[in-house]
């Protein structure tokens, strides 16, 4: 004989006083207790599917993992959530895993912004950031750099007296003649920054050897990104008269 389910010991009780409702309730109770569960279960199950394709370089199954498992932990969990957090990165691995880079900007911002909301150090936060400039960067999206500039900007305070710390770097080019010849040298650019930490009005301040590299670093140096300044409120502002020094060297 199979069990009476949840809903049939619910007809059974014909009587409508306090015993039966209390019977119904403590029914009911254990019933959507076991489903929270089932439902804990299967985002551990989801969990270790997710780690397996990731292992074996499925990203295409891991995306598609990673995805469920998210909706699911934020369902069951909530978003401030160890695993959702996790399932969100894996989200972000994946798709990078795939070269989608242009998906994978819009799901690193959704899991920095989970991260943000249960409160994770920003310091923490700072590599999933640069590697957001980055994407973003190369990808042709100046607003969402421009933004996450900003936050690496507050997570360190910046105010004057500081000096703005290079998010994003170009790759900048060895002149070949001079790589040839082992020619090394450096370059000093003075320069300034928009309220998105974009280089502005960059010139060479001084250079050795003389005008080698000059060429090589301004090209560069004219994509990269910094953390803009912060007025009192905490909000960017321009300002210049900063300067950085590019070293060309050969390495080993």
């Amino acid at each position: 004989m199979r069990p009476a389910s949840a809903v049939e010991i619910h007809c059974s009780l014909v009587t409508r006083g306090l015993f039966g409702r209390a019977l119904l309730a403590m029914v009911l109770a254990l019933g959507l207790a076991g489903c929270g569960d089932d439902g804990k279960g299967e985002v551990r199950n989801l969990k270790d599917q997710v780690q397996t394709a990731y292992g074996k370089k499925d990203f295409r199954k891991g995306l598609e993992l990673s995805e469920k498992g998210l909706v699911l932990s934020r369902q069951v969990l909530g978003d401030k959530a160890s695993d959702t957090l996790y399932f969100a990165q894996a989200v972000s691995e994946n798709q990078l895993g795939l070269r989608n880079y242009r998906a994978a900007i819009p799901a690193l911002k959704r899991e920095l912004g989970l991260r943000a909301a249960a409160s994770q150090a920003e310091k923490k936060l700072q590599p999933r950031r640069t590697l957001l400039i980055k994407l973003a960067e190369e990808n042709g999206d100046t607003l969402t750099a421009a933004d996450q500039a900003v936050a690496v900007a507050r997570g360190i305070e910046m105010s004057d007296g500081k000096d703005p710390q290079p998010v994003y770097r170009a790759v900048t080019e060895y002149p070949p003649d001079q790589y040839r010849q082992k020619v090394e040298g450096d370059v000093q650019v003075s320069f300034g920054l928009d309220a998105g930490g974009k280089v502005t009005a960059a010139r060479i301040a001084k250079s050795t050897p003389p005008q080698i590299f000059d060429e090589a670093a301004l090209e560069s140096f004219r994509k990269w990104r910094f953390t803009p300044m912060l007025d009192s409120r905490g909000e960017p502002i321009s300002a210049s008269g900063f300067t950085f020094t590019i070293a060309f060297r050969l390495g080993k």
